[in-house]
């Protein structure tokens, strides 16, 4: 079992305020949200939040009403308001990174740098506030893990500064394209996601799937401003992972197998003939600071009987757009190669075991008699083993005998 888990269930669709305020309905509290966002340096608008029913649901709705002029934002100021805060480091990153994936969007749709966008067709203030208070709300109720569903589209035509756009808006599928986000239409003339409702999930969610295995302990309920014919919100649902506890099925090469935990992931291979060794150590910490799975190289033999290295990149799928940049980036490589595949995993939890020398933490994976794995954490044996004089081996050991018979 790990920490708290949230599932966002976007059934009707997904905007910035409709997921704060499933956020605000989950537990996390308005008054600490508040005080926090009065460390940004802006002002001019007040909150408000109040219960509302739609389709005969109930559904909590947050407002931002401006109360005073608000000058046009571009990025830059933006980023600056967010940095001149001082908000902790977790939620700046955090934030920032869902405007950047929207100052992206833009500019591409726009034809226009990114440090030229501006966000009053986004909201300016409102969004501001949506993208902060979303972070510091999970931040406060101690999140782990987001997940979200797949994203439902609606159609027509919306009027924005520029005259009438299509709908989805052209920013919000930009942001779904380069995140790979599982989406599907709606019969519906209607935008049923904003531009800042997907660059939040795109952000903050590790995959886009159906419910994982949890326990769920709250339910909230955020609530749109339209009117559709079905109840306008978004359901977000905050448990407990509880690994194995579904009996997930797989289909495997040896037939189906019971109690698989799966998720979708994205494979990334660049082969490299020509990059100096030294860069390939700085590579590394890049590609893991900025979220892959996993990295590795691998020699190969290429044309002309050439050595290289084959640089393998493991990455959740709303995260391989930004990895593959690095890749083109930082190496000498022409291009890359992107391919889709499944993640399965044996259930886990972790143990805290106690030897005659100190505590060490303990992967157990799968259930047994079946599909039984032990982990010793390398980083705890290795400080026993310097500490006490000790072979590392023999503390593996020790472990593996303690736990013979779990």
């Amino acid at each position: 079992m790990s920490g708290p888990v949230m599932y966002f269930d976007c059934s009707a669709g997904a905007a910035g305020d409709m997921i704060l305020a499933s956020l605000l309905d989950c537990g996390a509290s308005l008054e600490k949200i508040k005080e926090k966002l009065s460390m940004l340096p802006l002002g001019g608008y007040e909150i408000k939040t109040f219960k509302t029913r739609k389709k005969g649901l109930a559904a909590l709705q947050f407002q931002v009403i401006i109360t005073e002029q608000q000058p046009p934002r571009h990025f830059p100021q933006i980023k600056a308001i967010i940095n001149s805060s001082t908000l902790p480091d977790k939620v700046k990153e955090q934030s920032l990174a869902i405007f950047q994936t929207l100052a992206r969007a833009e500019a591409r749709v726009h034809g226009i740098a990114e440090g030229k966008v501006h966000f009053h067709e986004i909201g300016g203030v409102d969004s501001i506030i949506d993208v902060l208070g979303t972070i510091i709300a999970l931040e406060m109720l101690e999140v782990d893990l987001v997940y979200a569903s797949y994203l439902p589209l609606g159609r027509g035509w919306t009027v924005a500064g520029h005259g009438k756009i299509p709908l989805p808006a052209p920013a919000t599928m930009e942001i779904i394209k380069n995140n790979r986000i599982p989406c599907y239409g709606l019969p519906l003339e209607g935008e049923t996601v904003t531009p800042t409702g997907a660059a939040i999930l795109a952000t903050i969610c590790r995959s886009f799937t159906p419910i994982p295995p949890m326990i769920v302990e709250k339910i909230g309920y955020g609530a749109g401003s339209k009117e559709f014919d079905y109840p306008n919100i978004i359901r977000a649902m905050m448990g407990t992972s509880r690994s194995g506890t579904g009996k997930t099925k797989t289909d495997c090469r040896k037939g189906t197998e019971e109690g698989f935990l799966t998720e979708p992931l994205e494979i990334l291979e660049a082969n490299i003939d020509d990059l100096n060794p030294e860069i390939y150590d700085y590579l590394l910490n890049c590609l893991f600071s900025s979220g892959a799975l996993d990295v590795y190289f691998t020699p190969v033999q290429m044309k002309k009987n050439r050595p290289a290295v084959k640089i393998t990149v493991l990455s959740a799928p709303h995260k391989s757009h930004e990895l593959g940049l690095i890749l083109l980036r930082e190496t000498s490589t022409l291009g890359y190669r992107r391919l889709s595949a499944e993640k399965v995993m044996l259930p886990r939890i972790q143990k805290i075991v106690e030897t005659p020398w100190g505590k060490v933490r303990v992967k157990i994976a799968g259930s047994s008699p079946n599909y039984f794995n032990v982990a010793p954490e390398y980083e705890d044996c290795l400080l026993i083993a310097q500490k006490n004089a000790i072979p590392l081996k023999k503390i593996y050991q020790e472990i593996y005998a303690m736990l013979k018979n779990i």
